[in-house]
């Protein structure tokens, strides 16, 4: 019957496989559920704060100072020179078309026309028109000049900007949408904020020219410009009136309908404070706002815009200022039209100029896209452009410190910042966590254990000696994807018999034997993004509830516990030590040196990166596995401020790191 013994391997390695399928399965359920039901929070939360004026106005300085670190501008950037250049100019009789660009910051240029009307009885009203994406080689203001040219015909100066992805000097917009760019996140990178910087320095120069009224500034757009009208007019209070067309919805909406596939980064703010998109109508309110939407537009549900529409009535009328906001819907999808332009003129005439019933001239004739162009030879030599993603948010470095004294400064701030600005979605009083044992599985020398995270289930294993009536010390191991049973017992068997630790394995959410596919994992995380996580943040979240059930082990001491983990996983099990004192120390394997190369949390490029969070750690012990990395060596500095050189170690036995050995003093067993 020896011959029978390969089919029966095979069989159950076949229900192995199935049993590891499901588990995949059943991970992108719930953590889909999970993230829905924090949108929901997170809309219901933002509905109570904008319905009711005296609250609304009780948190409205705090919420305008999150949007704008949302977007990457608290503090303000510099506002630089502008060095305005004017390459060219349009005579269209009624009109006149300048070609500008200016500097937003150093090397970043924006491209734009300028439309201003020839017939003028003094300082008139302007309008930044924000583009979409609406791809021509002179830039997307060549494909929205229509927009120019009617406001011009109607008594506005028009500036209208070019979009940096679409510019005549490219930039990304793109850049977790499709271009694996994942480190946007971790840098707190949107490139919505360089869009409203570019807007509100656009508002600068209006204000410096002769034919500008700057106490009448206006602002329009569809779709991407939409969303920098709503997000400008948020966070600038010298855009008076506002007309955002095809670009609101709720985070609710949203992650129910999953648009997040359908929408470029541009779109959203890194939402950190966990904001609801209705937080940027609420900012505007009770300016006077104009929102029109396509009942066929996929990107915007119609549930969604509706919710916000419901509430702005409601806040606006609170303000006794119901005649400030009105919102249009049409039969379409996401598409421009003449009836919408001429709805944002009027809206503008009503508000900016007090004529809301007079005749329009919409008649309009655009101009060869090639005329349009500002550096119609190229863009300047210095334009650093396709680099504002790298360059608009500082990243931290790790910098030397004389005294344990300022270092223990430093080092608090950069805890309250993790807390507040990396980690804040996570539940400030968490409840214990439930757990249950699942029966042995064949073949599966360890005990399963699943601890459920939030309503997601996590899995668990665990090994224990026979004897656990003395305290021990334990070791938290975090998987990896592919990481399956028989790997896991050759690198964890203690190498001199029987282990005297405790030990167990976590396969936070969505990793296993079988993972997510990568599709999936991209629209969780940007959905994730939505709601203050990221995937990375989930598994930090599910690791930390794993040291919670370990320590209620029995025979674990609740202060002798190490982490350990390979590449990204082995950095969730510094972090959950940063968060949780208690952690006795760390064991890296191949760690990344860098958060852009993982793991990705929040804005935490901002506060500091891989090396400073070992440092971080001091006076606790950090081990390397195998090596020390160089772009660690510099936490050492730290850990000699506290005069614990040594807890800095390369080891390579986990059992001794356990019981307390670091020297190389022993034989290995191996």
């Amino acid at each position: 019957m020896k011959w029978m013994y390969p089919l029966i391997m095979t069989a159950a390695s076949v229900l192995a496989q199935e049993a590891s399928f499901q588990r995949m399965v059943r991970s992108r359920n719930e953590v889909t559920a999970f993230l829905e039901r924090e949108a929901r929070r997170i809309t219901a939360r933002a509905a109570a704060e904008v319905t009711d004026r005296a609250q609304w106005e009780s948190v409205r300085a705090r919420r305008l100072e999150e949007m704008r670190d949302m977007l990457g501008l608290l503090p303000w950037p510099e506002r630089t020179p502008l060095k305005v250049r004017i390459t060219g100019k349009l005579d269209k009789t009624a009109y006149t078309v300048e070609k500008i660009a200016f500097e937003s910051l150093p090397g970043i240029y924006v491209t734009g026309n300028l439309y201003v009307p020839a017939q003028r009885a003094g300082r008139v009203p302007a309008v930044i028109y924000v583009c979409g994406h609406s791809y021509t080689p002179q830039g997307d203001k060549a494909a929205y000049q229509r927009h120019g040219i009617s406001l011009a015909r109607n008594g506005y100066v028009a500036f209208i900007l070019d979009s940096i992805q679409i510019a005549e000097t490219f930039a990304l917009h793109h850049g977790i949408y499709n271009q694996e760019m994942y480190d946007w996140y971790a840098r707190g990178y949107t490139p919505a904020g360089v869009e409203v910087w570019n807007a509100m320095r656009a508002i600068d120069y209006l204000e410096t020219r002769p034919e500008v009224d700057a106490a009448k500034i206006g602002m329009t757009g569809r779709s991407g410009g939409a969303a920098m009208t709503w997000f400008t007019a948020a966070v600038d209070p010298r855009v008076k009136v506002a007309a955002p067309v095809m670009g609101i919805s709720t985070y609710e909406e949203n992650l129910k309908a999953n648009t997040q596939k359908l929408h470029c980064d541009c779109m959203f703010a890194i939402n950190t404070h966990l904001h609801d998109m209705m937080h940027q109508a609420a900012l505007i309110a009770p300016r006077p706002l104009l929102m029109a939407h396509g009942r066929l537009d996929a990107l915007f549900p119609v549930p969604g815009y509706k919710d916000v529409e419901k509430r702005m009535q409601t806040l606006f009328g609170a303000y006794q200022k119901p005649e400030g906001f009105r919102a249009i819907e049409v039969e379409t999808g996401h598409e421009d039209s003449h009836f919408l332009r001429e709805q944002a003129i009027r809206w503008f005439d009503r508000f900016l100029l007090g004529q809301p019933d007079r005749k329009l001239d919409m008649d309009y004739s655009e101009a060869p896209k090639e005329e349009l162009a500002v550096f119609p030879a190229g863009p300047p030599a210095d334009a650093a452009n396709y680099r504002v993603h790298e360059t608009f948010n500082p990243v931290a470095v790790l910098k030397p410190y004389a005294s344990r004294a300022s270092w223990d400064r430093h080092a608090a701030g950069v805890m309250t910042a993790l807390r507040e600005k990396v980690f804040r979605a996570f539940p400030s009083e968490p409840a214990a966590p439930r757990w249950r044992k699942l029966d042995r599985e064949p073949g599966n020398p360890f005990d399963v254990i699943e601890i459920d995270v939030d309503g997601v289930a996590v899995r668990t294993l665990v090994q224990a000696p026979r004897d656990t009536s003395k305290p021990m010390s334990a070791l938290l191991y975090i998987a990896s994807d592919g990481d399956d049973v028989r790997a896991l017992s050759a690198t964890l068997r203690a190498p001199r018999g029987n282990s005297p630790h405790v030990r167990m394995v976590v396969y936070p959410r969505g990793v296993g034997e079988v993972p997510w596919e990568k599709s999936f994992w991209k629209d969780t995380l940007r959905n994730a993004m939505h709601t203050g996580w990221t995937v990375d943040s989930m598994r930090l979240w599910d690791v930390l509830r794993a040291v919670t059930v370990l320590r209620a082990q029995p025979g674990v001491a609740p202060e002798k516990i190490a982490v350990t983990g390979s590449g990204v996983s082995g950095a969730l099990g510094l972090y959950a030590a940063l968060l949780d004192p208690r952690i006795e120390q760390v064991i890296l394997r191949n760690p990344p040196p860098s958060h852009t190369e993982g793991p990705i949390f929040l804005n935490v490029l901002r506060h500091l990166d891989m090396p400073e969070a070992v440092a971080m750690m001091a006076p606790r012990r950090v081990s390397f596995y195998g090596r020390t990395p160089a772009a660690f060596e510099p936490a050492r500095a730290v850990y000699a401020l506290f005069g614990k050189g040594g807890h800095l170690f390369t080891g390579m036995d986990l059992e001794a790191m356990l019981s307390g050995r670091y020297d190389h003093g022993f034989a290995s067993g191996m």
